[in-house]
């Protein structure tokens, strides 16, 4: 993965469904590729790829940062909604 980080466009997240955060057993995360020029609705698309979540589903996505959390618009790009490397991201069923 170091070598992908070397690259301008590419970035590190980390999502985790709000269901799985809430059961206190959980003890991992996953960690997804992302470029800054995706839409947020692809980046949303792959983070429930890797969850393997019903896309049936509405879902909302929120930026998780020390300072509080904010929702992400599924409309503009991940680097419009100021997305960095290493971000927390968190998916609510709507």
């Amino acid at each position: 993965m170091a070598n992908y980080l070397k690259q301008e466009n590419q970035l590190i997240v980390w999502p985790v469904l709000k269901e799985v955060t809430e059961n206190d057993l959980f003890q991992g995360s996953i960690g997804l590729r992302a470029r800054y020029d995706m839409t947020n609705k692809e980046l949303l698309g792959s983070c429930l790829d890797a969850w393997k979540a019903d896309k049936e589903k509405n879902y909302r996505l929120f930026l998780i940062r020390a300072d509080g959390q904010v929702e992400i618009s599924l409309n503009g790009t991940v680097k419009e909604a100021g997305i960095r490397n290493g971000d927390y991201l968190e998916i609510v069923v709507a």
